[in-house]
């Protein structure tokens, strides 16, 4: 017989759900890790379990069980009454208690998984027996359940043998966990410590969820936070393994290890109007956001009071802007997405003005384009790390993105009004 092997195809899918089970079982790590706020009690990953907690002598035992099969209507696929998942669970469990018995009444167990278990019997036998604790009606519900095990094998088995050949590594022997469960010593106890727990195919959203609401996110600030801690702990686990050292934390890790980015995390962006002209040490006709707007004849050098304004705007701006960053309110994100959309309204005005302009317009033309160009930009409100701007703070960031290089910003000045703006004012 010929052997089968795997496509391409096929073999990357299997590496992707691989991946996607682990990034589910350490994102299940953390969502557990954000849920605990007490500085005695310990969460770890991959130590007693796939996650465990414990307090004191009180442990809680994880197993986290990811699919991404789905079935006929696209969703999730059930985890059935013979589910390996489910059976060799109980069996490592079992294991367990049978190694350290005297964690049994102390110990919880506790099945995640993205699988839907509504329609399972042994989850709602389970349930019934921990309300009615009725240890006979639980065994007998157990028992359909091997038989129908039994069933199932014996039609495997009349089936051809090329049929066979793919499951065959990978099932367990169901029924021998289920007489071992239901001879257990300690079966009353033992099944009165399980539980389930359905969650979503994918916990990012979860977790951002409750990092929001455990610290008192900036709703704007959610997605930086969650980059931050999440990177900030993987390279911290994988520190801890390769110094063989368990990647366990307290409860209170977050405030021990990342308060600062915490702390950037809640902030929100108070734009200080207290900046005057006499604070600008400097010429203003010096400026070049005030040359280019010299160029197209928008202001004019003599007119003092118009200069002394346009300069106080950007000033403002200017001063607020790097005082952030300085302080770490402002993130790298908040900068880029501000820079994108400031150059993206400017790139729309800046084409609609200038693009049925003949390539041997007249200077005049050119400058009543730049004009009309500047004008659409002066009417626009940006908005700072989710924080909308006053009008003359965002009049004062496009003279900040037409003005010189900063270390902030180094690409600057990213726009301009007159058509040649950039041979005339941007250094190469």
């Amino acid at each position: 017989m010929n052997t089968i092997t795997p496509s391409k195809e096929q073999s990357k899918r299997s590496a992707a759900d691989i991946y996607a089970a682990f990034e589910y079982q350490w994102n299940y790590f953390v969502f557990t890790l954000l849920n605990e706020i007490d500085d005695t009690s310990t969460v770890s990953f991959e130590l007693h379990d796939d996650v465990d907690t414990q307090t004191g002598e009180v442990i809680t035992f994880y197993q986290i069980k990811h699919s991404v099969q789905n079935n006929a209507s696209g969703k999730t696929i059930n985890l059935s009454d013979r589910d390996s998942d489910l059976w060799k669970t109980l069996s490592n469990w079992m294991k367990f208690i049978d190694d350290q018995p005297e964690i049994l009444p102390n110990a919880s167990f506790i099945l995640v998984t993205n699988k839907n278990i509504s329609d399972n019997k042994f989850v709602k036998a389970l349930t019934d027996y921990q309300n009615s604790h009725n240890l006979d009606d639980f065994k007998s519900t157990i028992e359909e359940i091997k038989n129908s095990e039994k069933k199932s094998a014996d039609k495997l088995k009349d089936k051809p043998e090329e049929s066979k050949d793919e499951p065959k590594t990978k099932r367990i022997d169901v029924s021998k966990i289920i007489s071992d469960l239901l001879s257990y010593p300690n079966l009353d106890i033992f099944c009165g410590r399980i539980t389930f727990s359905k969650t979503e195919d994918i916990l990012k959203e979860a977790i951002k969820k409750r990092m929001k609401n455990r610290f008192g996110l900036n709703e704007h600030r959610i997605d930086w936070v969650y980059g931050q801690i999440m990177t900030s702990l993987k390279d911290d686990a994988i520190e801890r393994i390769e110094n063989r050292k368990p990647v366990s934390y307290t409860g209170g890790v977050f405030t021990e290890k990342y308060q600062s980015i915490l702390d950037i995390g809640r902030k929100k962006i108070h734009f200080r109007s207290d900046y005057f002209i006499t604070d600008f040490k400097g010429d203003p006709n010096d400026l070049l956001f005030m040359k280019q707007l010299f160029e197209i004849g928008d202001t004019d050098k003599k007119d003092i009071d118009r200069v002394t304004e346009l300069t106080v705007c950007w000033f403002r701006f200017n001063n607020n802007f790097h005082e952030h960053w300085n302080n770490n309110v402002l993130t790298q994100d908040d900068v880029n997405k501000l820079t994108q959309n400031v150059y993206s309204r400017w790139r729309t005005y800046h084409r609609s003005k200038h693009r049925l302009l003949p390539q041997n317009c007249t200077e005049k033309d050119l400058c009543n384009a730049g004009c009309e160009t500047v004008d659409e930009m002066r009417k626009e409100q940006f908005s700072l790390a989710g924080t909308n701007l006053e009008q003359s703070d965002s009049e004062g960031c496009i003279y900040y993105y037409s003005n010189s290089s900063t270390d902030v910003v180094p690409e600057l000045p990213l726009i301009g009004w007159h058509r040649d703006w950039e041979s005339k004012f941007k250094k190469s």
